[in-house]
């Protein structure tokens, strides 16, 4: 599957999807009819092995049968290791699938074919009323392409939080060229879930399935036990100088040079030495072992994010930190001089040391080797050598999977609408411009842009209309496109030209009974927020979206709390806008001029009496009202006559 250089020139992504779809079911398919082929093979190679095997043995031929034996054993072995090669790369090449299969449903917003969103967020700027989490969402959209727990914390946080300028432009720059490398996507998305679902798998009984990564984060970066402790210095000389000794006795002892009490007292000493360090040690294994389990789950995603050849800096910067290289500066992990390696090469390294720690659930085994060769000291110590190499990196590396994921995410929201564009974040601007802004969660064909300018400070943007015209969605759709832009997204419009800003919004409040809390007060203490951000001083201008604030009063006092509001905001130099009901609301003079009118309409289809919205940006303040007309039409109204609407934003309810 080639690989495009422009995603803007795929006139059509859900065909394209379709069709990628289509190809990867076919080689899951072959993988299939491979992986039955190895298990008929295996079966017979059992049968005929058993049979043969029985009459070697019942016929007193033991030589051929020690060879059939063999042979039949790493034959198995070759065809279990291939038996699971074919099943994973059937899982990988289904999930590949159904990743494309969800890209259509990502270009048709279609969102219950979409993977289950995440809680919605609260207490947050902006996050509730901008739609950011929950059904329907922009982390509902986009999240499925993050599979590991790194990626979707690292989406959430790029989406909640924002960057400086130079970030995003590097982020930007990334998510252009992995907007095209829909193969290195597919790819990476098929190994994070494939990760993620053996992380499930393995930790069922947490309800924190990821707690596994803070439990090895706190061992790899912890100070070693073994090489820090001056009691057990003797420790570490006693497991090089006494395991030869026990060799020499149990040998002498074997060729009848020596009697058994040298043997005995030899390893009745071992035992001693080892046994104040015994239940630690223990400990130390099991701190690693339990949560590595985890860790080893993301081998795969490292080696495919260490092996990519994009060429952005941002996606260069996270294959260099996968990379293994010559390090002995402050950032390295490593001590001066040491040579770490790439990370699942010493993910790989690590499952072995902790593999042969595992022998001690295999008493039989483990006793010999620990009394004879101080084997758990041994292993032990390399532990610490891969703490001291590599255990400060393991961070690094899940923050790198963590970064590639969600600008994989991003990528894929800008393949999926090659006609969006790239906003601009500029520092010197005083104002936001956006030219034909849509809603992101809208369906392609039901989405109406508009022009919209929200600044210079001194300045607001009052939206008036009437009910259901639209201007809850421009709102929601202006800051949803600023905080994509502030975390490095393509954003729905033709152009977008912004200052670094934080967003904080009032829109969507709502009371509460547990804390005996009225929704007039609920929206004061929402405003207060708004208030405070504008005048807190911060670097970034506040953009403040409000819309029919105030509603828990009557319409007088309404009015002047409003007004009071807003002349708080423009004082603070903060750009926003303000949707109402209320045209008087900017009758005061001072207020008169400095806001920036503009309005949605509707219209009355003569012929049959249906309200008809367009949705467009008009200048000035509206001059129509159709709640009345809206009361016949839910039924509440005199004469209950019956009507329709007909509009493609009323669906997410654009009053």
């Amino acid at each position: 599957m080639t690989e495009s250089s422009d995603w803007r020139s795929a006139s059509e992504p859900a065909a394209v999807y379709a069709d990628r779809a289509r190809r990867f079911e076919e080689r899951a398919a072959a993988h299939q009819r491979r992986s039955r082929r190895y298990a008929r093979t295996r079966l017979t190679i059992f049968v005929v092995v058993a049979a043969t095997a029985w009459g070697l043995h019942s016929a007193g031929r033991g030589d051929e049968l020690a060879i059939v034996v063999v042979v039949s054993v790493v034959a198995f072995g070759l065809l279990v290791a291939g038996h699971r090669r074919a099943r994973r790369r059937q899982r990988r090449a289904e999930l590949m699938a159904t990743f494309n299969r969800e890209g259509v449903a990502r270009v048709e917003r279609r969102w219950s074919a979409l993977p289950a969103p995440p809680a919605a967020e609260t207490a947050h700027d902006y996050a509730e009323d901008l739609d950011l989490s929950g059904e329907a969402s922009l982390l509902h959209l986009i999240g499925g392409a993050c599979g590991t727990g790194p990626g979707r914390r690292s989406l959430r946080s790029w989406l909640l939080e924002g960057a400086d300028a130079r970030t995003v432009a590097l982020r930007q720059e990334a998510v252009a060229e992995l907007a095209g490398a829909m193969d290195f996507r597919d790819r990476l998305a098929a190994e994070a879930r494939l990760a993620d679902d053996a992380n499930r798998e393995l930790h069922a009984t947490d309800r924190n399935s990821h707690s596994f990564a803070r439990n090895f984060l706190a061992w790899a970066e912890s100070e070693d036990w073994l090489s820090s402790r001056r009691a057990f210095r003797w420790l570490r000389v006693a497991a090089f100088a006494l395991p030869p000794l026990n060799v020499a006795s149990i040998v002498l002892y074997a060729l009848n040079l020596a009697p058994t009490s040298l043997v005995a007292w030899t390893l009745l000493t071992s035992a001693l030495v080892l046994a104040p360090s015994w239940k630690r040690t223990g400990q130390e294994f099991a701190l690693a072992g339990n949560s590595e389990s985890g860790i080893r789950n993301y081998a795969r995603v490292l080696a495919h994010l260490s092996g990519s050849s994009l060429n952005s800096r941002l996606a260069a910067s996270i294959r260099d930190r996968l990379r293994g290289d010559r390090r002995g500066d402050s950032d390295s992990g490593a001590p001066a001089g040491d040579e770490a390696r790439a990370a699942h090469v010493e993910i790989k390294s690590l499952r072995g040391l902790l593999d042969m720690a595992d022998l001690r659930g295999s008493p039989l085994f483990h006793l010999p080797l620990a009394t004879v060769f101080f084997w758990d000291v041994h292993v032990l110590a390399a532990l610490e050598r891969w703490k001291r190499r590599a255990g400060r990196r393991v961070r690094d590396w899940l923050s790198a999977i963590g970064d590639a994921e969600a600008l994989a995410a991003l990528a894929a929201l800008a393949a999926d609408n090659p006609g969006w564009a790239t906003p601009e974040l500029d520092p010197a601007a005083s104002a936001l411009h956006g030219r034909d802004v849509g809603h992101p969660l809208l369906p392609p064909a039901a989405c109406v842009g508009n022009d919209v300018q929200v600044g210079p400070p001194g300045s607001f943007l009052l939206v008036t209309g009437s009910n259901m015209s639209g201007k809850s969605t421009l709102l929601r759709a202006v800051g949803l496109n600023a905080v994509l832009a502030r975390a490095g997204a393509v954003v729905c419009a033709q152009s977008f030209r912004l200052p670094p800003v934080r967003v904080v919004t009032c829109m969507s409040v709502k009371d509460s009974l547990a804390r005996g809390e009225s929704f007039f007060m609920a929206e004061l203490r929402r405003l207060k927020q708004v208030v405070d951000a504008a005048e807190s001083g911060d670097r970034a201008r506040t953009l403040y979206l409000l819309d029919e604030i105030l509603q828990g009063t009557n319409s007088a006092e309404r009015r002047i709390a409003a007004r009071a509001v807003v002349r708080r905001l423009l004082a603070s130099g903060a750009v926003g806008a303000v949707t109402t009901h209320d045209l008087s609301l900017a009758d005061a003079e001072d207020l008169a001029a400095r806001s920036v009118a503009v309005h949605f309409t509707e219209s009355v289809r003569k012929s049959d009496d249906e309200l008809c919205f367009d949705y467009r940006l008009g200048p000035g303040v509206a001059q129509s009202t159709n709640a009345l007309r809206l009361l016949e039409i839910a039924g509440l109204g005199d004469s209950a006559k019956p009507a329709s609407t007909r509009g493609r934003n009323a669906s997410r309810g654009s009053s």
